[in-house]
């Protein structure tokens, strides 16, 4: 079990840092995102145009994209989670990865498009009220039943990180016992 969980941990962790760290790694996931999100709103028909490598400007208003708008933490945190469900074939382990991390991806490319749509074209007020009611209130609550969804496909899909995941639940409710247990003894000691 808890080589599963240092599986999941560093799989995850050595994606993240890949991006995070090695350059060209970052700057190709900021710029295909940021082509992306541009291709994304030329398509609605808005006006769009890519100002840099990691820039864009709807109706005139620049928005940079970062790291964070890439996606690529739930990426890793999924790729991590499913590397480490021990006893699982490789086939279904690969085919749980096609179902949650290009969704994760494409949903992303979603997001960036609709929050720079709504910064850019003023949907909610003010360009600074649309960036935060659709950064920070709409696309949160949509990935968040976006990645609830995704979780419960991978659960279902693949068990054996269902037991992972019970697993240490089990043995953090024994760890928090036994704590308790030894903090009430030194008390009634005293």
């Amino acid at each position: 079990m808890f080589i599963s969980l240092s599986r999941a941990a560093s799989v995850g962790g050595l994606i993240y840092f890949m991006f995070a760290e090695v350059g060209f790694l970052n700057t190709w996931i900021i710029s295909t995102v940021t082509g992306q999100g541009v291709w994304l709103v030329e398509k609605f028909g808005f006006p769009v145009a890519q100002t840099a490598w990691n820039k864009l400007a709807v109706n005139g208003l620049p928005i940079e994209i970062i790291l964070a708008c890439t996606a690529i933490e739930s990426i890793a945190l999924f790729s991590g989670i499913i590397s480490s469900a021990t006893g699982a074939t490789t086939a279904r382990k690969l085919q749980v990865f096609m179902i949650s991390v290009p969704v994760i991806y494409v949903l992303n490319i979603i997001r960036v498009s609709f929050t720079a749509s709504a910064y850019g074209l003023s949907w909610f007020g003010t360009p600074d009220e649309s960036f935060h009611i659709s950064e920070h209130i709409i696309t949160k609550a949509g990935s968040l039943i976006a990645l609830m969804l995704i979780s419960y496909t991978v659960l279902k899909m693949l068990p054996e990180v269902a037991d992972m995941i019970d697993g240490i639940l089990k043995m953090m409710r024994i760890e928090f016992r036994r704590m308790v247990g030894s903090n009430n003894e030194t008390k009634s000691e005293l």
